[in-house]
């Protein structure tokens, strides 16, 4: 019955001879010994469980950050499978709306299209592209309804939970016939490009010229003097002299622009 016994506490011994020598301490040859490594250790065991303690708290916000990141992944992998099913830089979110209502009330989606489908910056005009991206964001986001869809496309918004915002605009005949256009030849209105081949081009060429012939001026004197204007950094001056600038995504981030009719420059970037 005492030879388990012994066993067990030489086995701890040599576990204590080889701990202590680790340690750098003496070995505990006497009782003595043993009490002085003892009161020894009390502060290092105290430093290694608080260092304990940050390195959890480290590998916590590392967890937290990963988890975040994952997000992202799946975020960014799934608009890149979106985007090349289209040819549209629009956001996943509002094209899935959209396929939602064209299946609901049986008309495609060039029926009805989001305004930034049919609006890009003009090629040679990309140092401006920035800040068009901000100033037509939200209308670009809208969509165009014909008069035809209209009672149908109304009547499904109502009743339907879309789990986010939808901004559209009903285009009536009438509206179709006219178009406008800025006189200025540095408005941000004549470095947009239409598409031409659009039914909605005259209603839209209207609808820039009328809500964004803002000045693109390339100086802050320029700014300062003209009634509506915005610079390449993103300031925007607007009616009542009301000035915004909203730096609170990069104004050169193209993951999130959404003009134009070719997503390719998107896609390659994400």
């Amino acid at each position: 019955e005492l030879f388990p016994m012994k066993k067990e506490r030489m086995g701890r011994h040599k576990q204590y001879d080889l701990l202590v020598k680790e340690l750098q301490m003496s070995p505990a040859i006497s009782a003595e010994t043993f009490e002085e490594n003892r009161q020894g250790v009390a502060p290092r065991l105290a430093a290694s469980a608080g260092l304990e303690a940050e390195l959890q708290n480290l590998r916590t916000d590392e967890e937290v950050g990963l988890h975040s990141l994952k997000q992202e992944l799946s975020r960014l992998t799934a608009e890149l499978e979106s985007l090349r099913l289209r040819r549209s830089n629009i956001e996943t979110r509002q094209i899935l709306i959209r396929r939602d209502l064209c299946r609901e009330i049986g008309c495609t989606e060039e029926d009805i299209p989001f305004a930034g489908e049919l609006i890009r910056v003009r090629p040679g005009e990309e140092r401006w592209e920035g800040a068009a991206e901000r100033i037509l964001r939200n209308f670009a986001l809208s969509l165009l309804v014909p008069e035809r869809l209209y009672s149908k496309v109304s009547e499904w918004v109502d009743k339907t939970d879309l789990r986010g915002k939808l901004v559209y605009y009903r285009v009536t005949e009438a509206a179709l016939q006219d178009e406008a256009s800025a006189e200025n030849i540095a408005s941000l209105v004549n470095k947009l490009e239409i598409r031409e081949d659009s039914s909605f081009f005259p209603w839209l060429a209207r609808e820039i010229s009328r809500r964004f012939d803002y000045v693109c001026c390339e100086s802050m004197e320029s700014f300062r003097r003209e009634r509506q204007a915005h610079t390449l950094t993103g300031q925007v001056k607007g009616a009542g002299n009301r000035h915004e600038k909203d730096d609170r995504a990069a104004l050169h981030d193209r993951s999130r622009y959404v003009l134009g009719w070719s997503n390719e420059a998107k896609i390659a970037l994400l």
